[in-house]
């Protein structure tokens, strides 16, 4: 009975010995890393989705006042900014403006020809 017993038991397991559980400890480590990259990402995109769902959220719109009497020429866009050309009796303006929140950029006055 003696062989009968010895031939059912159980294997030794090497599950005790130290390169398995440093090797186990690396691949919990690794786990637990790959999780938090995941969250990361997931909140990185709940960020950026949610930033621009609403961009004039902030209620800073402005508006530009054209001079009495000037009449817009032209208008061009390039990139984020609207470029409006005009014409009033001091000469000719360009008026930037910043598509994103409505401030004007930049105003350019020339005047007008001298006659000689």
């Amino acid at each position: 009975m003696s062989d009968l017993a010895s031939a059912t038991a159980a294997p030794e397991t090497t599950n005790n010995t130290t390169s398995y559980r440093a090797l186990k400890a690396v691949v919990i480590f690794l786990g637990a890393l790959i999780v938090v990259a995941f969250a990361i990402l997931v909140i990185g995109l709940v960020m950026r989705f949610s930033s621009k769902a609403h961009p004039r959220a902030t209620g800073d719109e402005s508006s530009i006042e054209l001079p009495a009497g000037t009449t817009i020429v032209s208008s061009d866009v390039q990139g984020d900014r609207l470029i409006l050309r005009t014409k009033s009796a001091t000469g000719d303006e360009v008026y930037i403006v910043d598509t994103a929140n409505g401030h004007l950029v930049g105003h350019v006055v020339t005047a007008p020809p001298k006659v000689r």
